[in-house]
């Protein structure tokens, strides 16, 4: 293809007709594609409000369809292909992405029912595919393949946890959180920012709960 030729063309087309050749584009081309030329654009993008029973609704089927094996594409894996991810795989981490973030934005709306249901059904998924479930297919994948801010999805999840729920409901919710921060390093500081968010009932409770069950809380 001559492309010269082609943007000299597409300098003469109308916005509505731009608009539409990029919207075959994008829907040709697999994530990270979509990513190297949409990606800036998409983080310039103005925050804007997110309706609720709809985010729920297309998690509750994203949901279906990963536990129904829709993202899952095995494949032969041998020394050559060992690093190849399928697209289906880069999709479901995208996807789970995405519905983070607008989970966050429903914390930020305090949306805070909605956004347990939402969040919930995500770490369910979340900690299927860590065990081992056939969610999604790789030689190597995890949780550091889910982009976004991983620590404001985990600030705003505890945050609705801890407005709608009682002491023993919210410390239930916390302390898969608390245990999964501290298999990775502690990176991201879970029961600093769960005791900090908890009202004080809240807190004390976590504390005596984490405490009772040995769980560790800081590197040594």
């Amino acid at each position: 293809m001559n492309k010269k030729r082609l943007f000299t063309y597409l300098k003469t087309q109308s916005q509505s007709k731009l608009l539409e050749m990029l919207q075959l584009a994008f829907d040709t081309m697999d994530t990270n594609q979509r990513h190297d030329v949409f990606g800036g654009a998409i983080s310039e993008a103005p925050t804007s409000s997110v309706d609720g029973e709809e985010v729920l609704a297309t998690i509750e089927e994203f949901y279906e369809k990963s536990v129904g094996g829709y993202y899952y594409a095995p494949f032969d894996i041998n020394s050559k292909n060992f690093s190849d991810i399928p697209e289906e795989t880069d999709a479901w981490f995208d996807e789970i992405s995405d519905y983070l973030e607008d989970s966050s934005k429903l914390t930020d709306q305090r949306d805070h029912d909605v956004a347990v249901q939402c969040f919930k059904l995500l770490h369910k998924l979340i900690d299927k595919m860590e065990d081992g479930e056939e969610i999604v297919f790789a030689d190597e994948y995890g949780t550091w393949m889910i982009t976004g801010d991983e620590k404001r999805f985990i600030k705003s999840y505890l945050t609705s946890l801890s407005a709608i729920l009682t002491p023993e409901e919210y410390a239930n919710g916390a302390i898969p959180l608390i245990k999964r921060d501290s298999y990775e390093s502690f990176h991201n500081k879970v029961y600093a920012i769960a005791t900090k968010i908890a009202n004080e009932d809240q807190r004390l409770l976590l504390k005596r709960k984490v405490k009772k069950q040995g769980i560790k809380t800081r590197a040594r």
